[in-house]
Formats: structure tokens, C-alpha cells, sequence
């Protein structure tokens, strides 16, 4: 197991829009939502396969959540 923190930052302005981000890449597989800090979500993976690019991983990840909170939330 290889642990790590990486943060998430989102488009997304409203409390409930972050709280069903953070919600929803808490339900994949591997991942807890830890805390929201203004525009940016801290998530602790439980295992990250070396040499994984954190960043583009993690924006994967947000982003196909985002895209459909953002329909109806900002």
C-alpha cells in the first residue's frame, strides 16, 4: 500500500456542488474526500501505483463528477 494526499481543486462555487463532489469521489473505490477548502478538496488515496502523475489522476477522477454537478450546480 502507498498512500497519498493530492488536492483537487474545482469549478464549482456552491457548498452542496463541493459537498456532492467530495461525496462522489468518496465513492470511488480507493479514495476518501478529507476536507474542502474553498475551491480545493483534499483526498487521501489508499494506494497510488508508482510512477502515477498525481495531478492529471486526480483531475481525471474530479472531473467526470464535476462536469455533471456542473449541469445543474455551480
Amino acid at each position: 500500500i502507498d498512500p497519498a494526499v493530492v488536492e483537487v481543486h474545482t469549478e464549482l462555487h456552491s457548498d452542496l456542488g463541493k459537498l456532492w463532489l467530495a461525496n462522489s469521489i468518496t465513492l470511488t473505490p480507493g479514495t476518501l474526500s478529507v476536507d474542502v477548502r474553498d475551491q480545493t478538496l483534499l483526498v487521501h488515496w489508499i494506494d497510488v501505483s508508482p510512477g502515477t502523475d498525481l495531478k492529471v489522476a486526480t483531475r481525471e477522477i474530479a472531473a467526470r463528477f464535476e462536469t455533471r454537478l456542473k449541469e445543474f450546480l455551480r
